[in-house]
C-alpha cells in the first residue's frame, strides 16, 4: 500500500491524525531517524517483545483517537523489568479505557538532549518547517525558529544556529557534538515532505533524542492529514507577460483617465490634472462622457472611441462604476488598468467585499493587468508620469513598490530632502487585485534602471511566492522592507487598510533572515538603508572605527554598536601609540572611539588618523561624528564646517582607500544658521557619495545592513 493510500484510509475512517506507526513510516521515507518498534495488542505480548528487545524500554499506549499521549500519561518510560512492563500496560489500560487499542514498544534511547522539528501550513506562506528545543518543556521554553519551505542545507544550517539554547549542541557535559548536518537533512527532508506530500498538513517531532555519540532518533511524531481537494492550488503566474505589461505602464506613451475632471477639490487637481502639471509628455486622453473637453484637451465618451489604444487606463470613478468601466476596459483591448478608486474590501463592509469580488471576477476573466484598487498608481520622473498630487521632480536609481498610496508620498519627499535620494520607479498598489507585490518585486529586480528597492507591506496574497521571488531580488540587488502590522494591534489596522492578512511576526522574521531582505522599522529608517546602498559599497566586515568630539559619544556608538550587530574593536597597542604621537593625550581620548577635538582643529590630523586606521586592518567602516554646536563655536577661523566637510568628501575619503565612511552630526541648538550650516555640510558629502545622518545609531544601523548584505550574498555564492 502506497504512503498516499495510507492517508486516504485514514480520513476514509473518520481519522486526519495518523498512527504514531503511521506516521514514522511516512519520516522515514524522507529520510528522518525514527526509533525502531513494535506494536503488540496484549500486555503478555508486551512482556515477551521487551524480553526479547532488552531493558530498558518504553510502552505507549496507542489507538486512534490518541494523538498527545504524554498530556495524558499515556508514555512510560525507563522500564527495566519485566514486572514493570506488566505494571505500565495496565495503568495505561486504566488510564486511557476503549481509546487504548494497542501497546506500542520502543527501546529507551539514551539522551540528555530533547530537540523538535515539525511541518505546518501558513495560510499566508504556505508550508513552513520548525525546529527548536524540544521535551515536555518545549511550550514553556518556546526556544524554536522557523523556515518558508523549500529550504535548502545551507538554510537549515543557518536555522539549527538560531535557537537561544544553541551551546546545548555543541559537546555537552561528556556527550559529542550534535551532527548538525543530519539535523539539517531531518529540516530539508521534511521540506521535501511538504513539497511531494500536500495531503499533509502538520508533522510534530518532539522529542528528537541526541544520543551521547551526537546522533539524533526520533522517538514520537505526529502526522495530521488534509484531503488535498480542500486546498486552494496558486493560480499559474506567466510573469514574463506580467513584466512585460509593467514596463509597458511604466513608460506609457499614451494614458487614458477614465473620470477626468478639471475641478480641484480641497486643493488636488485630480489625476489629469496632475499629469499634466509634472509635464507628462505622451498622449493624454481623458475619458468622460458628460464632457467634450477637459482643460482644452478633447474628450471621449468611453475608451471604444479612442484613437489608439492607451498603454494605461486609470479609473477613477466611484466604486459603483468601476465594474462597468473594467467592462469596458475588456470590451476596447485595453489591459493594462490602474483602479484609483477605493471603497473595496479595505472598507470591512459587505458591499464593499461585494463590490471587489465584482471587479476581480471581470478582471480575471479578462486577463487584466490591475494596479489596485484603492491606490495612487505610478510615479515615473523620467516619463514625466505622476498620478499624485505632488512628488520630487528628479530622477534616480531608487525604485520602490508600496500597498499604502500615503506612504509612498511621505518616504520619496522623506527621502529626497534628507539624504538626496531620488526615485526611478514607485508603485503604489492598495488591495492588489490581480498585480501583488511580487510580481512588482519581479519586475524592479530586472529593471536594470533601479540600484534598490525599497518596499512598504502589509500583507501578500502569496507569501511563498513573495519568498522564491524575493531571494532572486536580492541576488541581484538591496532590498529594504518595511513590514507593516508586525504587532497584532498593527495587524487589525493593517486589514482595515488594505483588506491584507498579516502574517505572524516570527514568520516575517523568518522571511527576512531566510530572503536577505533587509527590514526597516520606519519610512526614516529605510530611507537610511536606501541612502547608504545608493552612496556605498557594501562593507565587508562588522568592524567600526569611529572619530568624534565628547566623551559620552564612547558610550553611546558602543551600545549603537551592540544593537546594530556591529562590533566596536579596541585599538591595538601600536595603533593607539601612533595616534599618541601627535595627538595628546590632555583633553583626548585615544581608543574606540577616538574623542578629540584637536583632531579636527587641524584636519591634516584628521588624515593621519585615517592612514593609521587604514593601514592597522583594524576596521571595517568609519564613522565620523561631528558636533554642530561645538564647531559653530570655531566659525571666526572660517566656515569650519564647510572646510570639514570638503576634506572629508575629498581628501579624507582618499586617505581610507575604499574603507566605507558615513557622517553622523549632532545638534542640540535650532536657528537659522544652525540649519544652514548643516544643509551646506550635507550637500558638500552627499554631492561626493558620503552618507549623512542624524546621530551615531542611525549611522551604525545603516552600516550594519551594508554587512548583512554583504554577508547574505557570501552564503548564497556558497551554495
Amino acid at each position: 500500500m502506497s504512503l498516499q493510500n495510507e492517508s486516504d484510509r485514514a480520513r476514509q475512517s473518520g481519522r486526519k491524525t495518523l498512527s504514531e506507526v503511521e506516521s514514522k513510516t511516512i519520516l522515514k521515507t524522507y529520510g528522518i531517524p525514527v526509533v525502531d518498534e513494535t506494536v503488540v495488542r496484549t500486555q503478555e505480548e508486551c512482556v515477551l517483545a521487551a524480553a526479547k528487545l532488552g531493558f530498558p524500554v518504553v510502552v505507549k499506549a496507542v489507538g486512534g483517537k490518541l494523538a498527545h499521549k504524554t498530556e495524558r500519561g499515556l508514555v512510560k518510560t525507563h522500564l527495566d523489568s519485566e514486572e514493570e512492563v506488566r505494571r505500565a500496560c495496565r495503568e495505561l489500560k486504566g488510564a486511557a479505557g476503549a481509546d487504548a487499542e494497542e501497546f506500542l514498544l520502543q527501546p529507551q534511547v539514551r539522551g540528555l538532549r530533547e530537540l523538535t522539528v515539525g511541518l505546518f501550513r501558513d495560510r499566508q506562506f504556505g508550508p513552513c518547517v520548525m525546529f527548536g528545543v524540544g521535551g515536555v518543556l518545549a511550550e514553556a521554553l518556546d526556544d524554536v525558529t522557523f523556515r518558508i519551505a523549500p529550504l535548502d542545507k545551507t538554510q537549515a544550517l543557518a536555522m539549527v544556529d538560531e535557537i537561544r539554547a544553541r551551546k546545548i549542541l555543541g559537546a555537552f557535559r561528556g556527550e559529542a557534538a550534535v551532527d548538525l548536518h543530519q539535523l539539517a537533512d531531518v529540516l530539508v527532508g521534511l521540506s521535501r515532505l511538504a513539497a511531494q506530500r500536500p495531503d499533509i498538513a502538520e508533522v510534530d517531532i518532539n522529542p528528537l533524542i541526541v544520543s551521547p555519540d551526537g546522533r539524533m532518533t526520533a522517538v514520537d511524531a505526529l502526522v495530521v492529514t488534509e484531503d488535498p481537494s480542500d486546498l486552494c492550488d496558486s493560480p499559474l503566474v506567466d510573469a514574463a507577460a506580467i513584466r512585460q505589461a509593467l514596463d509597458q505602464m511604466a513608460h506609457a506613451r499614451s494614458v487614458a483617465v477614465v473620470g477626468a475632471t478639471s475641478s480641484i477639490r480641497g486643493g488636488y487637481l485630480g489625476i489629469f490634472g496632475s499629469m499634466r502639471a509634472f509635464g507628462y509628455a505622451g498622449r493624454l486622453y481623458p475619458v468622460n462622457p458628460k464632457a467634450s473637453e477637459i482643460d482644452g484637451i478633447k474628450a471621449y465618451p468611453d475608451l471604444a472611441s479612442l484613437p489608439e489604444k492607451a498603454d494605461l487606463v486609470i479609473l477613477a470613478v466611484p466604486a459603483k462604476a468601476v465594474p462597468a468601466a473594467l467592462s469596458d476596459c475588456v470590451a476596447s483591448g485595453h489591459r493594462n488598468v490602474h483602479i484609483f478608486t477605493a471603497g473595496f474590501k479595505e472598507t470591512e463592509e459587505e458591499e464593499g467585499r461585494t463590490l471587489q469580488a465584482q471587479i476581480e471576477a471581470v478582471a480575471r476573466d479578462g486577463e487584466l493587468h490591475v494596479v489596485g484598487p484603492n491606490c495612487m498608481g505610478w510615479y515615473v520622473p523620467a516619463q514625466k508620469m505622476l498620478t499624485w498630487n505632488a512628488a520630487p521632480a528628479p530622477a534616480g536609481p531608487v525604485s520602490m513598490i508600496s500597498q499604502s498610496g500615503g506612504n509612498a508620498q511621505e518616504f520619496t519627499h522623506h527621502a529626497a530632502k534628507v539624504h538626496r535620494l531620488y526615485f526611478n520607479k514607485v508603485i503604489s498598489y492598495g488591495n492588489a487585485l490581480t498585480l501583488d507585490s511580487p510580481d512588482f518585486l519581479d519586475y524592479l529586480a530586472r529593471d536594470d534602471s533601479t540600484s534598490v528597492i525599497a518596499m512598504y507591506l502589509e500583507g501578500v496574497k502569496d507569501g511563498s511566492r513573495l519568498t522564491q521571488v524575493m531571494l532572486d531580488a536580492t541576488r541581484r540587488k538591496p532590498v529594504v522592507v518595511m513590514k507593516g502590522g508586525m504587532t497584532e494591534s498593527g495587524a487589525r489596522a493593517a486589514s482595515s487598510h488594505t483588506g491584507a492578512l498579516a502574517g505572524s511576526r516570527r514568520l516575517w522574521e523568518a522571511f527576512f533572515r531566510q530572503t536577505g531582505a533587509l527590514s526597516a522599522s520606519s519610512l526614516e529608517e529605510m530611507a537610511d538603508i536606501a541612502a547608504a546602498f545608493h552612496y556605498l559599497k557594501p562593507t565587508q566586515g562588522k568592524r567600526v572605527g569611529v572619530l568624534s568630539v565628547g566623551g559620552g559619544q564612547a558610550v553611546a556608538v558602543a551600545d549603537a554598536c551592540a544593537q546594530a550587530g556591529m562590533d566596536l574593536p579596541a585599538f591595538s597597542p601600536a595603533t593607539v601609540e601612533r595616534i599618541r604621537a601627535f595627538i595628546p593625550p590632555a583633553g583626548n581620548m585615544i581608543g574606540n572611539p577616538i574623542d578629540s577635538y584637536l583632531a579636527f582643529m587641524s584636519l591634516d590630523y584628521v588624515g593621519r588618523i585615517f592612514d593609521i586606521l587604514k593601514q592597522s586592518g583594524e576596521v571595517d567602516n568609519i564613522v565620523v561624528s561631528l558636533p554642530l554646536d561645538w564647531l559653530c563655536r570655531e566659525e571666526a577661523q572660517g566656515n569650519f564646517v564647510e572646510i570639514i566637510a570638503r576634506y572629508l568628501a575629498s581628501e579624507g575619503r582618499e586617505r581610507l582607500g575604499g574603507l566605507p565612511m558615513v557622517v553622523a552630526w549632532r545638534q542640540y541648538q535650532d536657528d537659522e544658521s544652525f540649519r544652514k550650516m548643516r544643509a551646506c555640510m550635507e550637500d558638500i558629502l552627499l554631492a561626493a557619495g558620503v552618507p549623512v545622518y542624524e546621530g551615531l545609531a542611525r549611522a551604525v544601523r545603516a552600516l550594519s545592513s551594508l554587512e548583512r548584505y554583504s554577508t547574505f550574498l557570501k552564503s548564497r555564492r556558497t551554495l
